[in-house]
């Protein structure tokens, strides 16, 4: 059986780790521009079938050209602890390998809880804003733990090994190789809150209460650069390439307040944006655009809130760091997102790409051409 479970877990790995260099689709030129387009939803049909994960990270794989999502709302219930991918062009998802059988998570001999038959990959986790594509190690930066498995809070399924933990690491998933190792350097866990990639430097800022810290260097580790931070959990990040800059925006308390951290002069500020804002949030889908060099976010509106027509649905917002301004564009989602953080740009086909969905509401891929 573990013979037979491994073959197949090969095959579909063999899928999802194809190295070749990403090509724009002729198909996906044809979006048009200003609407959000459902590019894909879910079916029978389909030998990849998921429920989105509300708790879940994503980042946008530019060698290959596809979207990369990681993370489970786990609570003892959800266990999906494999990188699934969506190619834009085929319209297909695959996945790295089948989902760990819980029987299977474990503490190893380095205090490391890890799952799967052979104990390399990691647990399933609320990972948020924590997932990072990092260009310079074609690898997937994941910045978070399994916080909500800890006994008592949610769930006891893993009362029988937790008090084995030494610690929980930073992992990083060969893009290339289709595998997962966990740095040896002190972990900083961005659960519940975000973190981005800073290509000109190579590493990987992460923000969060207690202050802004940096993955980088040779062996990689995280440094402090400043603190506390100046928004709650459930902030979500974006890198503002034109400005060289991180964006931060939502907190738990719900806002709307621009936090800006600028690793030239290591300072963060909160921008003092006059005018139009909009409504306070958290836990919002996020997105640097740099063909318009706007940050956007997608924002939720009720059916009974004025001027909703009694409909509910999702606005899509642009922050322009260089004037602090926001605009409103009239592209809207026909339903509300509620938590999500599976927006990322896709710089092969310049679109920008959400994937929506849940537990009532099939999983399914929208496209945006701005």
């Amino acid at each position: 059986m573990i013979m037979r479970a491994a073959s197949i877990a090969a095959a579909l790995l063999t899928s999802a780790v194809a190295t070749s260099a990403a090509e724009p689709s002729q198909d996906l030129a044809t979006v048009p521009q200003g609407r959000w387009v459902e590019i894909h939803r879910q079916s029978t049909s389909d030998a990849v079938r998921f429920t989105r994960q509300a708790h879940a990270g994503a980042a946008f794989d530019s060698k290959r050209g596809r979207l990369v999502i990681f993370g489970s709302d786990e609570h003892g219930e959800d266990w999906s602890n494999a990188p699934l991918f969506f190619d834009p062009v085929a319209r297909v998802w695959t996945r790295a390998y089948p989902d760990d059988d819980p029987s299977t998570y474990r503490v190893d001999a380095e205090g490391i809880p890890v799952a799967g038959v052979e104990g390399n990959h990691p647990w399933a986790m609320h990972t948020m804003g924590a997932v990072v594509y990092h260009a310079g190690l074609d690898a997937l930066v994941v910045a978070s733990f399994p916080e909500h498995m800890k006994p008592g809070r949610f769930t006891d399924a893993m009362t029988h090994v937790w008090p084995a933990i030494r610690r929980h690491p930073t992992w990083l998933f060969d893009l290339a190789r289709g595998a997962w190792r966990p740095l040896p350097a002190k972990a900083e866990h961005f659960f519940p809150y975000a973190a981005a990639y800073d290509p000109e430097r190579g590493v990987v800022i992460g923000y969060k209460a207690t202050g802004v810290f940096e993955l980088g260097g040779n062996p990689l580790r995280w440094e402090k650069i400043l603190g506390p931070g100046l928004l709650g959990y459930h902030v979500n990040v974006a890198f503002d390439t034109s400005r060289g800059a991180l964006v931060a925006f939502g907190t738990n308390t719900n806002g709307n307040d621009i936090v800006v951290y600028e690793p030239r002069l290591r300072r963060q500020r909160m921008m003092p944006t006059p005018g139009l804002r909009p409504p306070p949030a958290q836990a919002r889908p996020m997105a640097f655009h740099p063909g318009i060099a706007r940050t956007v976010v997608l924002i939720d509106r009720r059916a009974d809130e004025p001027g909703a027509n009694g409909r509910a649905f999702a606005e899509t917002w642009l922050y322009d760091l260089g004037n602090d301004a926001w605009t409103r564009h009239p592209a809207t989602l026909p339903f509300r997102l509620g938590m999500n953080y599976n927006l990322v740009f896709d710089s092969v086909h310049d679109l920008l790409l959400l994937v929506a969905g849940g537990r009532d509401r099939a999983t399914s891929v929208w496209a945006l051409r701005l």
